[in-house]
């Protein structure tokens, strides 16, 4: 069972993942902003590797990576960092193209935040959707297994970071 809490409000489109890592906000903040250190934990592994292929830390900068899912080809995530308020958090676009659909265009957005509580930093990302069907379509897609995974990776390697 993951420590991290997803919530789907019913009064707002939006996801919510919600964790509590065992680490300062200061080595949180730059195992989930630097380039090296995201290509350690970014993606599911347990459906394939992922590349960066860009990552411009920077408001306006891009950001690029691919997934190889086995059996499924590459599916390729992207977005531009849009605000940067280090280290209490920012704000992205998202979207995806792969063999079996594509959002090119359609660019969501995401804010995340990193909450100093001492010894441990309180994670809030929330996804912003433009209606409650296409929330309930990534919902539906399964992403809620592949969320977590990606969270318990990034917590595994805070806590590798800190020792």
């Amino acid at each position: 069972m993951s420590d991290t809490v997803i919530d789907l409000p019913a009064d707002k489109p939006i996801i919510t993942f919600t964790r509590t890592f065992k680490a300062p906000r200061a080595l949180v903040w730059k195992a989930y902003t630097e380039r090296e250190h995201v290509a350690r934990w970014w993606g599911p592994r347990s459906i394939g590797p992922v590349e960066i292929i860009e990552h411009d830390f920077r408001p306006g900068g891009s950001w690029r990576y691919v997934q190889d899912v086995r059996d499924a080809g590459k599916v390729t995530f992207f977005g531009r960092f849009v605000e940067i308020d280090a280290p209490e958090g920012y704000v992205n676009t998202f979207g995806f193209e792969s063999p079996f659909a594509s959002t090119k265009g359609k660019e969501g957005r995401e804010t995340q935040r990193f909450e100093d509580m001492g010894e441990t930093t309180r994670y809030i990302g929330t996804s912003h959707f433009d209606d409650f069907a296409s929330r309930d379509a990534v919902v539906a897609s399964g992403m809620e297994s592949g969320a977590r995974e990606q969270i318990e990776q990034f917590a595994n390697y805070v806590r590798e970071l800190g020792q």
